[in-house]
């Protein structure tokens, strides 16, 4: 990604690992971004369905149709970052607390909050990850407010947000299999 980033140490590997990591690393990757694709279609299908009715009608409630999906779609979004503060930022600063599980505090990042603004949070950030199920939750929750933001027609670009994401899901794996 870049070379400000510290990954740490995995030590020596095998080719056989190197290559069962590779596949497992393939197979989850579209395993998960299939799911994310299906539930983005899932929710775009529900949030923006047209009822039936007249051209006339139709122009007139348009625009509150669309005013209530973002107001919905940021309201749970908000509900989410509440609870879980790592999804409110998508860029390259904050991704190093997920590459290293959190050992670099969230405050401590170009884009960090303060720790009284964490501190209620499910997860810590600026706490190391307690566990895969923290991780796992991490991920999952950012996610969820992805899948939210593209199915509710706000711009913005999915990389980061989606490399962001994959970090702890991979962190909970690693750390369900002892690497």
């Amino acid at each position: 990604v870049g070379g400000h980033f510290n990954y740490g140490t995995v030590g020596d590997l095998s080719g056989r690992t190197m290559i069962c990591t590779a596949i497992a690393c393939g197979a989850g990757g579209a395993t998960i971004g299939t799911v994310f694709h299906k539930f983005v279609a899932m929710v775009k299908g529900l949030a923006w369905a047209q009822p039936s009715e007249s051209p006339t009608d139709k122009k007139k409630s348009i625009w509150k149709r669309q005013l209530l999906v973002k107001a919905l779609v940021g309201l749970t979004v908000g509900i989410i970052s509440s609870n879980y503060p790592q999804t409110l930022f998508w860029g390259e600063g904050s991704l190093q607390t997920v590459v290293d599980g959190h050992r670099t505090a969230f405050s401590a990042t170009h884009h960090g909050l303060s720790d009284f603004l964490t501190s209620a949070a499910r997860v810590n950030p600026s706490n190391p990850f307690s566990g895969p199920s923290a991780a796992a939750q991490v991920g999952l929750a950012k996610l969820v407010s992805i899948a939210l933001a593209c199915a509710g027609k706000f711009p913005g670009g999915i990389i980061f947000p989606l490399f962001f994401a994959a970090a702890p899901i991979a962190h909970a794996f690693c750390m369900l299999v002892g690497i």
